[in-house]
């Protein structure tokens, strides 16, 4: 079982024309929908990936909630340990994306309880072969949970994944740092290991960020790929260029392909390809949450580009 821990959000998804939106103006929606978000797109992605997927967060007593919740559940994922709080609020994302494909947010914090780490959270951590764990803290007792969670997997000889992203500005991000130290594997972008390490060169920052501590690191570049460094090996995985709709939910869906090709010990350059396929599959659909691609559709991506899927995903029933 892969355990999922905290941001657990609902996201409001719309499609526009274009940018900028202005005070005045009826701008039509292209593409309109509610549903899961935030590190939900992991579990979506991993549990159509075939992993037994677990979540581990709160939401609100709320129409949110439920919708996230449900959400989840109708994916097969263990929601049992999901809090929902009396008189919390479900924190919401709106994305926005235009035809450019990249997206602009509007972040609603809500109102969460729990203050630190519950012992069902961490008994499910600790009997799970993994915790993915992301970088967004709304609120400020986020970071530490995190890193308890972090640590409480790493004690129990779990894989461990750390997904910093942008982090909220208006939180010390230095925590961002602890829980690489706590990670197997540290999946960002070049802009996040820059900030993380101080270093441009995305390769140095790699580098450097292998020294904290991890088995890999992975900077994920977009359409060019992503790059990953080993104690033993350097890996440039080329992308698929493929029509881009919404970047939203890549990184997500490609974290899940990589969380699925450590559990099964699949050779760099196995990861790399199947995490990039995943990522490919993602952009040309519009959402995130269930809209997060299937095995079939990176099944699809791979024969596109000339790669057996067998040889990464199982065939389907």
């Amino acid at each position: 079982m892969i355990a999922i821990l905290g941001d657990l959000i609902a996201d409001f998804s719309l499609r526009i024309p274009s940018f900028p939106v202005r005070a005045g103006d009826l701008t039509r929606a292209e593409y309109l929908e509610l549903g899961p978000g935030g590190a939900c797109n992991v579990a979506i992605a991993g549990a159509r990936l075939g992993l037994e997927v677990a979540c581990l967060g709160e939401v609100g007593d709320d129409r949110f909630g439920r919708i996230v919740v449900e959400g989840l559940a109708s994916e097969g994922i263990d929601v049992a340990d999901i809090v929902i709080s009396e008189g919390a609020e479900t924190p919401v994302a709106g994305v926005v994306v235009d035809t450019a494909a990249e997206p602009a947010y509007l972040g609603y914090r809500g109102v969460l309880h729990i203050r630190e780490l519950k012992d069902e959270w961490r008994t499910s951590i600790e009997s799970a072969r993994g915790l993915f764990a992301g970088g967004w803290a709304d609120h400020e007792d986020v970071p530490a949970i995190i890193l308890d969670g972090l640590g409480a997997a790493r004690s129990a000889g779990a894989l461990t994944f750390f997904d910093p992203g942008p982090g909220n500005p208006e939180f010390d991000r230095e925590w961002h740092r602890d829980a690489a130290r706590l990670a197997t594997v540290i999946l960002a972008t070049e802009d996040e290991a820059n900030r993380l390490t101080g270093l441009a060169d995305p390769l140095n920052a790699a580098l450097t960020l292998l020294d904290m501590g991890p088995e890999l690191v992975i900077i994920k570049r977009g359409v060019a790929g992503c790059l990953l460094l080993s104690q033993d090996q350097v890996l440039i995985a080329p992308g698929f260029p493929v029509e881009v709709k919404d970047a939203t939910a890549a990184g997500d869906s490609l974290a899940a392909a990589v969380i699925y090709s450590r559990l099964r010990d699949y050779p760099l350059e196995m990861l790399g390809t199947l995490a990039n396929a995943a990522g490919a599959a993602k952009v040309q659909k519009l959402g995130t949450g269930r809209n997060v691609p299937t095995a079939e559709e990176i099944r699809q991506v791979l024969r596109r580009f000339g790669r057996e899927p067998d040889s990464f995903l199982p065939s389907p029933a």
